[in-house]
């Protein structure tokens, strides 16, 4: 193991952040437009109220804060399998967390014209994939 990250490049790069690109978009984008949209229209009507009330106590933002991330990183194992399962070891697997993590970085930075990211949020990222994608730790002797 001279050179790690000599390996690097022969990820399936393109395969990675396809699936990032989809979990981010089918999770993470509808997620914060609903948030944005429940906030800033919030009190138009005494049921959109109450709604928004129930997801901005302390308790629901931790489910969504903490529930959020793990749900985004299983998500990309997912598309990744559906995409190209052919190439998925534990490498490939640390390639989709940092994807992931750029993707939604970027999401974030568009959606709202700043990166709110932390390493909380890129931890438990990681935890979502590698949860999701327990069945090919197996191949960490490629890596």
């Amino acid at each position: 193991m001279r050179k790690p990250f000599a390996r690097l490049k022969f990820l399936p790069w393109r395969s990675l952040f396809q699936a990032a690109f989809v979990a981010v978009v089918l999770l993470a984008l509808p997620v914060d437009i609903l948030l944005q949209v429940a906030s800033r229209y919030g009190n138009q009507s005494p049921a959109l109220e109450s709604m928004v009330s129930l997801l901005m106590s302390p308790s629901m933002a931790l489910i969504i804060g903490l529930g959020l991330p793990v749900g985004l990183g299983a998500l990309a194992v997912f598309a990744l399998e559906r995409i190209d399962r052919s190439s998925i070891s534990t490498g490939s697997l640390w390639g989709l967390v940092l994807c992931v993590a750029l993707v939604f970085l970027l999401e974030k930075w568009l959606l709202f014209g700043s990166p709110g990211f932390s390493m909380t949020v890129l931890a438990l990222i990681a935890v979502g994939v590698f949860w999701k994608g327990r069945p090919y730790w197996h191949s960490y002797r490629r890596w």
